[in-house]
């Protein structure tokens, strides 16, 4: 198999985890806003509290993965890269697992009571990590000596391949994009809305933007490359797309940490927690899409001279 076919089947991983988180992130924002809520004791409020902080991890994660393969490959295939998706994608598993716990429980333990959201809870989080780790090391492990040798080829990656790597990343970051902003344009119809307070309301409104704005962004490239290059493999394609892609994640972790601020407050009641949790969500992200991909292209660099 070749090293470029095994980074797009990663890529394609990467989204399917993605589109996974989309499901989660709907529930965990819009229930907020839902009638039941009130109903919702204070141990289930900061269960939920947790289930979207490991949410955002796992977002940070899955698109961890393509600002790498812009920033420091440059969208070429590296062995190194490979196993970077492999890793991440492996790690965003586990938080992704307790996530689905966490939510279960809210809502189970709301409809039902508190010992059979914890049951079922547990239940689907056991379950998701059975699936997701011990099938796959099992059969990884009764299958070792059969897996096909990957052709570690160091020539220049098609242009072709490229681009069609750079519109797969816009389709792993779409998803969370989507689900952010349904939330942001339902709950401001909602009667909840009204009784968050003034900064609350405002915050969720520069999140509303960034979104917007985020969402736009990833969409440019696919409309660039058919406006503007009819669909034809043109340099400028990539280079103007992965720009596009690259700018995009600024206004996501805007709108993920402010949304993650509105949140909170509605979780917790707390401003000042809020506050906190948003900056220290913004770093950690920002890190993550940003600040390790330039470390790491610099140090490359540093080596190449």
């Amino acid at each position: 198999m070749k090293l470029a076919d095994l980074i797009k089947v990663s890529l394609d991983e990467l989204r399917v985890q993605m589109l996974g988180v989309q499901v989660l992130f709907g529930f965990q924002f819009q229930g907020l806003f839902q009638q039941g809520f009130t109903d919702v004791s204070a141990l289930a409020r900061k269960v939920d509290a947790c289930g979207l902080t490991l949410l955002v991890m796992v977002l940070g994660c899955l698109l961890a993965v393509p600002s790498q393969h812009r920033l420091v490959y440059k969208n070429t295939e590296t062995v190194r890269l490979q196993r970077t998706a492999t890793r991440f994608a492996d790690v965003a598993l586990l938080p992704f697992s307790v996530a689905i716990g966490c939510a279960v429980y809210v809502a189970v333990g709301r409809g039902f009571d508190g010992t059979t959201g914890t049951i079922v809870a547990v239940a689907a989080t056991l379950m998701a990590l059975a699936m997701w780790y011990g099938l796959g090391a099992a059969l990884r492990w009764r299958a070792a000596h059969r897996h096909t040798e990957v052709e570690m080829s160091k020539s220049e990656t098609p242009l072709h391949v490229r681009i069609d790597h750079m519109l797969i990343e816009a389709r792993v970051a779409l998803p969370g994009a989507q689900a952010l902003l349904g939330f942001q344009l339902i709950v401001m119809m909602t009667p909840a809305f009204d009784n968050l307070p003034k900064a609350a309301q405002l915050i969720h409104l520069i999140a509303l933007v960034s979104i917007l704005a985020a969402m736009v962004l990833l969409i440019a490239p696919a409309a660039l490359h058919r406006i503007a290059f009819s669909g034809m493999d043109d340099p400028r394609a990539y280079s103007f797309g992965s720009a596009l892609l690259t700018g995009a994640l600024l206004p996501l972790a805007v709108g993920v940490c402010c949304d993650f601020y509105v949140a909170i407050t509605r979780l917790l009641n707390s401003e000042s927690w809020a506050r906190i949790d948003a900056v220290v969500i913004f770093v950690v992200l920002v890190t993550l899409w940003y600040g390790v991909p330039l470390f790491l292209r610099r140090s490359q660099h540093g080596r190449r001279h």
